[in-house]
């Protein structure tokens, strides 16, 4: 007598950091692709929708996320010290709430993590055309306090990853958004749905061990090579080049006069913008010069078209 057939089983993923603005949106989009989701934040959320509940957690309470997690098959961790706000804050929620989160996710059997990064790690890189397409192992430059919350973020997913067999993917997210809102963000801006598919497939890739790739939807690679997450099947859906809204905006934000103090400023000569400009002191010169290890794997990028054939599990969209 054949078996019955097994029921099929919808995966349950941990959202931290779930009633902000990226957890709000992102919510909806694991919703969409099918998942079951399970809202944490310190904060409480009264919008759930079907296959959702929400919990009120405090990150930086270890023994309470462990026992919540137990069950889940991923966690997507967002929750972090989202402005540039002084050390102290910057401590306790970046720093010991990604470390109660790497070690509750661990104890609790959860073996796959998407930790949400930034494009501000590496921040104080110059942008095109005074630097190089910013590459995954560039020497990490943050920009802000906040940026260097998300690296040691970074530091964490790398460790238990390599260490104790965990699969982590690093996902340097840009600005979320319905569109690229100034010049800077042509390169940077990143759709809800696109946020939805690098999620997914960090979720569902069986090839993720420790993967750094970046949020950003922009596909011409004006800013950031982006091969690793195009090795992974990545394919943005709001990537292309949209001349006349480019040309818009550009309108609304001009490049500025080339001798002039802004255009030597931090705020248009880094990747960062405002996070590199925002208590800049002296001669931004020195952000141009070019050590042997300042944008390593960065100077080279290579189109989707050119590489080699992703595979990509039938569930990631």
């Amino acid at each position: 007598m054949n078996a019955a057939p097994q029921e099929f089983i919808i995966k349950l993923i941990a959202i931290t950091g779930a009633a902000g603005l990226v957890g709000t949106g992102l919510r909806q989009q694991l919703r969409v692709r099918g998942y079951r989701v399970l809202a944490i934040d310190i904060k409480p959320i009264n919008d759930c929708g079907p296959q959702e509940r929400s919990v009120l957690v405090d990150i930086c309470d270890q023994a309470a996320l462990t026992l919540l997690l137990r069950g889940c098959d991923a966690v997507v961790h967002l929750a972090a010290c989202t402005s540039d706000a002084p050390w102290p804050e910057q401590v306790r929620l970046s720093v010991e709430g990604s470390i109660s989160l790497f070690d509750a996710a661990r104890h609790a059997g959860v073996l796959r993590v998407v930790y949400a990064s930034s494009h501000h790690v590496v921040g104080l890189h110059p942008r095109q055309p005074h630097g190089p397409v910013m590459g995954v192992d560039a020497m990490l430059k943050p920009d802000s306090r906040y940026a260097v919350g998300k690296a040691f973020g970074e530091s964490m997913a790398a460790l238990y990853a390599l260490k104790y067999g965990m699969q982590v993917m690093v996902l340097r997210i840009g600005n979320v958004n319905t569109h690229a809102i100034d010049r800077r963000r042509l390169g940077s801006w990143l759709s809800w749905r696109d946020l939805g598919q690098l999620v997914a497939i960090g979720i569902e890739h069986p090839d993720v061990l420790f993967e750094v790739v970046y949020g950003v939807s922009d596909a011409t690679g004006r800013h950031y090579d982006n091969r690793t997450a195009y090795m992974l099947g990545y394919q943005p859906q709001d990537g292309a080049a949209d001349a006349a809204a480019e040309a818009a905006l550009l309108r609304e934000d001009p490049r500025p006069a080339a001798d002039s103090d802004l255009a030597r400023s931090a705020a248009e000569l880094t990747l960062g913008g405002q996070f590199s400009q925002s208590e800049f002191v002296g001669d931004t010169a020195r952000l141009l010069a070019q050590g042997p290890n300042a944008a390593v794997g960065a100077n080279v990028l290579r189109p989707p078209s050119e590489l080699p054939t992703p595979t990509t599990p039938d569930s990631v969209s």
